[in-house]
């Protein structure tokens, strides 16, 4: 059978899955998007950008790359990822956060996605445009246990993979709870766009530590919004 002509995405694209560990895995669809080349272009012209700021210590500090809140009916490659993630692995998620790496300079440092809160059987796709960069897995540790750390800032045991140019990734099972993922700095002045899906089961424990989100604070004033977007 073959694909219809006006389909925006590789339903046939082949699926590499690397375990992370115990309930842990992410998918790896290289070539997901077709068009990528153009569908970075339209995306990143049309879209008006923002720039988010996080409150850290009783101010608010710009994040290191602009976002953006889209809906599934923008385009036909949102709806039809979309889908294709429900038929796929049985989810309803729920889309699409945009955001945009402008050069190598900006960044997002290792966390998970802990704002779903309930992290023990989570879904997160995120479908990447653009500039090839380093993408890292981390198994989350105690913070006094002590790594072997190698060059570039990256430790013993961490996962590097390299999506971009119409890929997709799925991180799967547990791995907002036992992982770390980011997208460090990069040599390079190619911009990126990375658009993401998100579906928690909502089963287990719910995580009730702050998120990165949520802000920190030194001071007893009143707790104000841990975020805040601007025009860039």
């Amino acid at each position: 059978m073959t694909e219809p002509l006006d389909l925006a995405i590789n339903r046939r694209a082949a699926v590499r899955r690397i375990a992370l560990g115990v309930g842990s895995w992410v998918d790896v669809v290289e070539g997901f998007v077709r068009e990528a080349a153009v569908t970075f272009a339209e995306i990143n012209e049309s879209t008006a950008w923002m720039q988010g700021e996080v409150l850290r210590y009783d101010e608010y500090v710009p994040e290191k790359r602009l976002g953006a809140g889209l809906t599934s009916d923008a385009r036909p490659l949102f709806r039809q990822a979309e889908l294709h993630l429900q038929s796929t692995y049985r989810a309803a998620v729920t889309g699409v956060g945009a955001l945009l790496y402008r050069t190598g300079e900006d960044f997002q440092g290792l966390h998970s996605d802990r704002q779903m809160r309930w992290l023990d059987d989570t879904l997160v796709a995120i479908m990447v445009l653009g500039q090839r960069r380093p993408f890292v897995f981390r198994e989350r540790r105690p913070l006094s246990e002590v790594v072997e750390r190698v060059p570039a800032g990256r430790e013993a045991g961490d996962i590097v993979l390299t999506p971009g140019e119409g890929d997709l990734l799925v991180m799967g099972g547990a791995a907002q709870r036992d992982w770390l993922h980011g997208v460090p700095r990069a040599d390079t002045a190619n911009p990126r766009i990375s658009l993401t899906w998100r579906w928690s089961s909502r089963r287990g424990r719910p995580d009730t530590n702050p998120s990165y989100y949520d802000g920190r604070q030194f001071s007893d004033r009143s707790q104000r919004p841990g975020t805040r977007t601007r025009r860039p």
